[in-house]
């Protein structure tokens, strides 16, 4: 902004230059096509250059696949150090409650979820591109994979467990008496589905498929998790009061759980109930009352967690709390690290499925957080090298009765905030893990369950506030709120895999739907510039006399041609064939008259009333028989069709816009063609469009269109305020356009078309 003679007045935008074809343009500038190689010619360069071999290829190469190697030798204790060894010390306390009270939700032995936070924790350390993402156990992982070991495996215990109530009920709404033993532990079967998700992340890095969990929007994973929120609450109720509920598969199976939960909540134990409820409030007062106090004075949190347990663990030791009140225990944990045994891999056929979908799970959850990571940080994170990361530990872990592994969101944000710096604070947690499993675990053994369900609700809180993503998302979009509402819905109602599947189909459809219905509008002139606007949003914006402006914000394709065929001719209400048969039906009734006059004589009035009568209904049902569209003939009109936002064409695409511009100018109008990308112009080549499509009626811009195609504009006298507006249609057209001039009359424009 400047001042002008007392007046503020707007920054000036003045340019002139010559009307343009993208034809003209492309010659007047030198567009040069890139040269492209052929299939054959790319896969031999790609052969030449990954068997290239050279030291700093070899070293590169060993570099990307062991990224700690890019960081370590930079590394700085003096800087470093301490941040990484309070992260890696606080983070390994909150491993000890977290695996083994997510080690239930997989239905294997707690003592599992603590191997869980030791081998592949220490692999992924090694692999990983992220420098603050911390693996191990993850609720929604662990759910999952408790599914699968619920239905496939055989448990011993049936009179301390629940999880021995392993009834298949898919078919009816009661649970079936018939358990089926086949064979395998519940350690067995989860060590499966790591190694097989291993073997999937693995074979999705060689394929490069990272990108695959694009597919996956955050409205997608903020409906999953939170449904799965609701699995995982429902399935810690049981521990909780104390009550046994036989286990249900398949769709409604929540719905029978809580119909079996109510019927039992009189035979509730009141011991851990009590528990529960005292464990509940210490948590909610510490995370709701002294967090937020303690964080403006300490990023390191109180470990609240472990001090739970360790009470939880001495109350139940001197109170003989299993022995006099019949609460559930962890049980015997064995000390000292697992024998590395393979997992039986004849199970693998039945877990492929579920694997899958445990692995995209997994890797979008953790590459979302490693991404957040890098860009707050200033690194890069490889997702390719993530897959391999994730899927070399989850195959060692398998070997160590270890079910798959994620980054879990509390530990990692924990992690960074009291200052860790790189993976060394991972060696540091593997180190005091590594104690806790050769000397500590067995003093866990009296923990009741109903205290580790008690942190597992607790920790819900984050995944429930994700309610609050749907009321404001609603708000913006409600297209984006059905995906939401989706997967949430899939995800309680039918199961967790369903769910997911379901939210990937509807997001699929709301994206084809957005892709196949584009935003059109019809477009007016802001007079003295060179901007056109859509004429509905700015009444500034005045119609170009005969010249119709056609906005079409998408691709063309197969799917959409016939939507963009009913708006073109709904919004400028210029359907050729409409038009075509109004000009027949005016030709007949000239010719007609001109009979007429021949024989009965210009002069008498009635004849020529009668006859204007009679032609003038003919000509009507010939309209109302072609199309109940109101019409006005000019007598010469100009379309332009403003395609800037057309990124891509296909073949139907570019046939349909060479038939569009054949029946209009077979109508007797000027269709043109303005902003195409380069990538659509050369499509319409390839396709051989432009036999067709005149190439001097594709033009740079709207304002190159109109200037070339009004074939008599007389330049305006007037000159406004610091500004002018020059539209001819000499031998070199040219246009001076400025941004700051007072929007004129329509009258201005002194050419009728």
């Amino acid at each position: 902004m400047h001042d002008r003679g007392g007046e503020t007045m707007a920054d000036e935008v003045c340019v002139v230059r010559p009307a343009l074809t993208v034809k003209q343009r492309n010659k007047d500038y030198y567009f040069e096509q890139p040269q492209e190689s052929g299939v054959l010619e790319k896969l031999k360069s790609e052969a030449r250059s990954q068997c290239e071999c050279s030291v700093g290829r070899v070293l590169s190469g060993i570099q990307s696949r062991l990224p700690i190697l890019n960081w370590l030798p930079s590394y700085s204790p003096k800087n470093s150090l301490l941040g990484d060894t309070i992260s890696g010390t606080t983070v390994a306390i909150m491993h000890i409650p977290q695996g083994m009270a997510y080690a239930l939700l997989a239905s294997i032995p707690p003592i599992c979820g603590m191997y869980m936070a030791f081998f592949p924790v220490l692999v992924y350390a090694f692999f990983g591109t992220s420098r603050h993402c911390s693996m191990g156990t993850f609720a929604v992982v662990c759910l999952m994979t408790g599914k699968v070991v619920n239905e496939l495996a055989t448990f011993e215990d049936t009179t301390n467990s629940d999880n021995l109530m392993n009834l298949n009920n898919t078919n009816s709404s009661s649970a079936s008496e018939d358990v089926t033993f086949t064979g395998y532990t519940p350690v067995q079967v989860a060590t499966t589905v790591a190694f097989m998700c291993g073997i999937w992340q693995i074979v999705l890095g060689m394929l490069q498929l990272g990108v695959l969990s694009v597919f996956l929007s955050d409205m997608l994973v903020s409906g999953f998790t939170t449904g799965a929120a609701i699995h995982v609450m429902t399935s810690q109720i049981k521990y909780i009061f104390g009550i046994k509920v036989a286990r249900y598969n398949g769709p409604l199976k929540i719905i029978y759980t809580y119909r079996d939960m109510f019927g039992q909540l009189f035979e509730s134990n009141p011991a851990s109930m009590i528990t529960s409820l005292i464990t509940i409030s210490v948590l909610v007062f510490n995370n709701e009352v002294l967090k937020p106090r303690l964080r403006k004075k300490t990023p390191v949190p109180i470990p609240i967690e472990l001090i739970a347990v360790v009470l939880g663990t001495v109350a139940s030791y001197f109170g003989d709390l299993n022995g006099n009140y019949d609460m559930r225990i962890v049980g015997k944990i064995p000390t000292g690290l697992p024998p590395p045994e393979a997992p039986p891999f004849d199970l693998i056929p039945r877990v492929v499925v579920d694997s899958f979908v445990i692995t995209i799970v997994a890797y979008t959850v953790s590459y979302s957080m490693s991404k957040i990571f890098g860009k707050r940080h200033n690194y890069p994170v490889d997702a390719t090298q993530e897959l391999y990361a994730l899927g070399i530990s989850n195959i060692v872990g398998s070997f160590f009765s270890c079910a798959p592994i994620a980054a879990s969101l509390s530990r990692s944000l924990i992690q960074e905030s009291v200052g860790g710096v790189t993976q060394i604070a991972s060696f540091i947690c593997c180190g005091l893990m590594l104690l806790v499993l050769l000397f500590i675990g067995p003093v866990f053994e009296t923990l009741p369950n109903c205290v580790l369900s008690s942190l597992i609700v607790v920790a819900l809180k984050g995944m429930f506030m994700q309610f609050h993503d749907l009321n404001a998302r609603w708000k913006i979009s409600k297209i984006d709120s059905i995906i939401w509402i989706s997967s949430f819905l899939g995800v309680v109602i039918v199961d967790i895999d369903y769910g997911l599947v379901i939210g990937i189909i509807v997001s699929l459809f709301v994206l084809l739907a957005r892709n196949q219905k584009p935003v059109t509008a019809r477009l007016g002139h802001i007079p003295n510039t060179d901007i056109y606007l859509d004429k509905d949003k700015y009444s500034a914006s005045v119609e170009v006399p005969g010249v119709m402006i056609f906005q079409f914000s998408g691709s063309v394709h197969f799917a959409n041609i016939e939507y963009f065929r009913n708006s073109l001719f709904e919004i400028t209400r210029l359907d050729p064939n409409v038009i075509k048969n109004a000009k027949k039906a005016k030709l007949k009734q000239e010719e007609e008259e001109e009979e007429r006059s021949k024989v009965k004589g210009e002069t008498d009035p009635a004849v020529n009333g009668g006859l204007s009568k009679k032609s003038s209904k003919s000509n009507l049902d010939l309209l109302k028989s072609s199309k109940s569209v109101s019409i006005i003939i000019p007598d010469e009109t100009v379309l332009i069709l403003e395609l800037s936002g057309m990124s891509s064409v296909d073949s139907s695409g570019a046939k349909f816009l060479a038939q569009l511009y054949k029946e209009y100018k077979e109508a007797g109008i000027t269709l043109a063609f303005s902003q195409l990308s380069e990538c659509s112009y050369e499509t319409l080549e390839r396709c051989g469009s432009l036999k067709t499509i005149d190439s001097l009626h594709i033009f740079h811009s709207i304002q190159d269109a109109v200037v070339k195609l009004v074939p008599v504009v007389k330049s305006s006298s007037s000159v406004r305020r610091g500004s002018s507006v020059n539209i001819t249609n000499s031998s070199s057209p040219q246009h001076v356009v400025s941004s700051t001039a007072a929007p004129p009359s329509n009258e201005e424009y002194n050419t009728r078309l």
